[in-house]
């Protein structure tokens, strides 16, 4: 087998444990939290911890990666890390030991998600692949194992589902040394420039394009956030089982199926930056119709159309980021916004979401996410331009 067409099978299998491990426990760690005691403001303040950590931490590990010879090396620390932190968090009762677990596995894992991000692009680059058809098989991966997930849960306890994700996460550490990376190509002058965070932020500041994303990222992801976090004790006050938890992330993750490859067609005829804004309407729709029609099959039905909305804005943003930035600072943009500005937000939105939550229910959160989608349209269609600059990525005097 060619060495391109064999990465891309192992690339395939790497994230489809990725998002196997993340569907075990992701959309039940809040009724965890909730089992162990925990209120609402407290969750919230675990993110903030959490958020802290890692909007320090992106940055760093992304230029670890870009400059490393061996990048994967720091990857898979992160991921055997990650995993051992998770298995550690399950034992615990205290809230002091799960801030300190919950703030140590941010630490650790603030540079996976952008690593690996950076490495498919490597990968895709040479078997002529769009990024979609490879994040697809997170999804496939997140919908089996949300739903069985679920069902264990009922059965076994939560304990399960850290399990699972420890599981995925430490077969994945193993399957990165199994690809095989093409030589490095040398890089412009102007290429060679190794972004820090003070540097990323110069270039975002002075590249209309990036700034703009920024912000309607910002927007979006403070005004949603709280939603994401207590959507599924939302689905618990309705009256749903843990198996319904489980079965509204597989619906979702089921049809982001076809979405991402969906998105990749979309990207290529329409742009990044369209397809975007795309994602920001069609999510501002979906959660209206929640907020005029809330029930437990409402919630299962938006679901899907969530995960349309989602493959959209998961493939336009990376799209949009490596178009806008040398090959060589690729990694650390990707940290700066696919983790560093979202632990930023979290820092700020997850106390006062904990707040909203406890006060006035999860029900208006989906206020806040719609309003807060119409507001990113508005800021994408007024800022961003379709067109890719040819002097994005160089910071001031390099053009």
């Amino acid at each position: 087998m060619p060495s391109a067409h064999r990465n891309l099978s192992i690339l395939r299998l790497y994230y489809m444990l990725m998002g196997g491990g993340g569907g075990f426990l992701l959309p039940f760690i809040t009724l965890f939290y909730q089992q162990q005691g925990l209120s609402g403001t407290e969750i919230g303040l675990l993110s903030t911890c959490a958020g802290l950590v890692a909007l320090l931490a992106a940055p760093l590990w992304g230029r670890l990666s870009d400059a490393a010879a061996r990048p994967r090396r720091w990857l898979q620390l992160e991921l055997l890390a990650s995993g051992m932190c998770m298995l550690l968090l399950s034992r615990q009762t205290a809230f002091v030991w799960m801030m300190l677990l919950v703030t140590l596995e941010a630490l650790m894992n603030a540079g996976s998600s952008p690593a690996s991000d950076a490495l498919a692009l490597t990968l895709l680059s040479k078997a002529r692949s769009g990024f979609g058809s490879v994040r697809v098989f997170a999804s496939l991966g997140w919908a089996v194992t949300a739903l069985v997930s679920g069902w264990l849960i009922g059965r076994v306890g939560l304990i399960v589902a850290f399990v699972g994700y420890a599981v995925g996460y430490w077969t994945n550490a193993g399957i990165l040394g199994r690809v095989r990376l093409p030589k490095k190509e040398p890089h412009l002058p102007h290429e060679r420039r190794r972004l820090g965070v003070r540097q990323a932020l110069r270039v975002v500041r002075h590249d209309r394009r990036l700034a703009g994303l920024g912000l309607a990222l910002i927007i979006f992801g403070f005004m949603m956030y709280g939603l994401r976090t207590f959507e599924a004790l939302y689905l618990k006050q309705l009256g749903a089982a843990d198996v319904i938890v489980g079965l509204m992330s597989t619906i979702g993750a089921t049809i982001e199926l076809p979405g991402m490859l969906w998105a990749d067609r979309l990207v290529r005829r329409h742009t990044a930056a369209r397809v975007l804004r795309f994602s920001f309407l069609l999510e501002a729709a979906r959660l209206s119709v929640v907020l005029l029609f809330p029930s437990v099959p409402t919630l299962l039905l938006m679901r899907a159309v969530g995960g349309i909305s989602f493959s959209w804005y998961v493939v336009s943003v990376l799209g949009f980021i490596s178009n806008s930035v040398p090959d060589r600072q690729v990694t650390t943009m990707l940290a700066l916004f696919n983790v560093t500005l979202p632990a930023f937000i979290r820092i700020v939105a997850a106390p006062a979401s904990g707040f909203i939550f406890d006060r006035v229910g999860a029900y208006w959160l989906y206020a806040l996410g719609a309003i807060g989608s119409c507001v990113a349209w508005v800021v994408m269609k007024t800022l961003v331009r379709d067109s890719v600059k040819s002097s994005a990525g160089l910071l001031p005097g390099e053009e």
